[in-house]
């Protein structure tokens, strides 16, 4: 790990850490090396084993497929950048839609979250409770934000309320998926009422969505 020593000091990760004690914390949790040529994909779930992956040069694209089975750009993993926590916080099936394509040559750092989490009690156990803790909040989130980026990418009303129905309907753990009301729902599907509205009396005339004062529910899916 000698030659990657000055990368792992410049990674915000390991901002005022000592050189050897990041060391001996990568090798400690199994973390490795790995580089990928441009152009090299992989899913975002790769591996067995859930890993927190930081980039420690180059670029990478996550995109995600669309319904259609488009892919469109989520967003770019630079220099320093820390990504899979959604993966290892929320769960496989989430991500399934996700591929990681190198567009230039990167190398990443592959830390497994599972031997973090036992790392993180080890400074005391309020400490790392609380930093744990801490992690899962903000990969939750960043799930949220990724599924409102897979929402607005698709290229149709019907489509964006669909899949939001969708990812409430898992979240929700059931079929008639509690919603806000039809402002806030359209400023959540990024369009105005009256064409939110439109399109819920189109579908609710051809049958593939039924409708209460606070549900909806997508029928033939």
């Amino acid at each position: 790990m000698e030659e990657q020593e000055c990368e792992f000091q410049e990674l915000p990760l390991f901002s005022g850490v000592e050189a050897d004690a990041i060391e001996a914390f990568i090798r400690k949790v199994g973390g490795y090396v790995q580089q990928f040529q441009k152009g090299a994909r992989i899913p975002y779930t790769h591996g067995n084993d859930p890993c927190v992956g930081i980039v420690l040069g180059g670029l990478i694209h996550v995109l995600l497929t669309d319904s259609s089975g488009c892919e469109v750009l989520g967003y770019e993993l630079k220099d320093g950048a820390l990504f899979g926590n959604v993966w290892a916080v929320v769960g496989t099936d989430v991500c399934s839609n996700m591929m990681l394509e190198m567009r230039k040559k990167t190398s990443v750092l592959w830390l497994p979250y599972r031997n973090l989490e036992r790392a993180f009690g080890k400074p005391g156990r309020v400490q790392g409770i609380v930093a744990r803790n801490m992690f899962a909040i903000l990969s939750r989130m960043m799930f949220a934000l990724l599924q409102q980026i897979e929402v607005l990418s698709q290229h149709t009303l019907r489509e964006r309320l669909r899949l939001y129905l969708m990812h409430q309907g898992k979240a929700q753990k059931t079929r008639k998926v509690q919603v806000p009301g039809r402002v806030r729902l359209a400023k959540v599907l990024g369009c105005n009422r009256s064409a939110l509205t439109r399109e819920i009396g189109r579908m609710e005339d051809e049958g593939v969505l039924a409708c209460g004062g606070d549900w909806m529910e997508l029928k033939n899916e």
